[in-house]
């Protein structure tokens, strides 16, 4: 972990060296990942381990997310997208592949239709459409965790392991996600990283966008994967069948990949042959 001085805050960052080329300070592939509302970097190490060394994969924290700074304001679309257009200044990348899973995809999709010239490519996990109200019950749990002292470690894994999006589907990636997650308290309890202030008004300004606005703006080629089963109940996925044609299609160069048995977590975090085979295809113009 390293940390960039970024709009004013600092980012915590992880970077997955490339070979060759890639390797070398601003040069070669690089892609650029951003994690969902209450998430962390560490939720991209399946893909690191998909796509690194053949590719320089960067991770980092959001604002108010693990490691990074949790500046009592500015949490926005807006403000990730000017994180964003920094960090990539730092690495003196004039032009990257951008991948978001969840609120990270809105937060890609934006910056792809206000920095066209900074996006050769753009892969949207299970995200980028506006979510209907109902599906904020589904994602309950990971924000009803914030701000919560569990007593231990081993009982907050305990609880997360016993919810209806995980069981049967827990593996090692969720396990070191989650791991990162929280901070052990003086007295040996856990808690959360995540600032419950940024999420407060993470959501409160996501309410006011419409995410449909950008999806003709996008100019590069674009891979969206869909997660079509559910978090809580068989039915509440995050982006029906129906609404992910529809932002296939309203996104001038895109392609729509189904991922058959994920929820919009293990999509993600998890070993998916489909996803690995259709990022490799993709990121080589396939």
């Amino acid at each position: 972990m390293s940390r960039v001085r970024v709009n004013g805050i600092s980012l915590a960052i992880r970077e997955w060296p490339g070979r060759g080329l890639a390797r070398r300070h601003g040069s070669g592939p690089a892609i650029v990942c951003v994690h969902g509302l209450t998430a962390n970097h560490a939720c991209w190490t399946s893909v690191a381990d998909m796509l690194a060394p053949a590719y320089r994969v960067i991770a980092y924290d959001l604002r108010g997310r693990g490691e990074s700074d949790k500046p009592a304001t500015g949490y926005s679309l807006s403000i990730h997208s000017e994180d964003l257009a920094g960090l990539l200044d730092h690495f003196g990348l004039k032009k990257a592949v951008v991948m978001g899973h969840s609120l990270g995809a809105h937060i890609a999709l934006r910056f792809a239709a206000g920095f066209p010239r900074r996006v050769s490519r753009l892969v949207l996990i299970d995200g980028g459409i506006d979510v209907r109200p109902e599906i904020l019950d589904s994602l309950a749990p990971a924000i009803n965790r914030l701000g919560v002292e569990y007593p231990s470690l081993e009982a907050f894994l305990k609880m997360l392991r016993g919810l209806p999006m995980f069981a049967g589907r827990w593996n090692d990636y969720l396990e070191r996600y989650f791991r990162y997650d929280v901070e052990t308290l003086p007295g040996g309890s856990v808690r959360s990283k995540v600032a419950k202030h940024a999420i407060q008004e993470e959501l409160a300004n996501a309410a006011r966008e419409r995410l449909w606005v950008y999806h003709h703006q996008v100019k590069c080629p674009t891979l969206i994967f869909r997660a079509p089963d559910g978090l809580l109940t068989q039915t509440d996925c995050l982006m029906t069948q129906v609404e992910a044609v529809a932002m296939s299609r309203a996104i001038p160069k895109a392609k729509l990949v189904l991922v058959p048995k994920t929820n919009h977590y293990t999509v993600l975090l998890g070993k998916n042959p489909r996803v690995k085979s259709a990022l490799q295809a993709f990121l080589k113009g396939k």
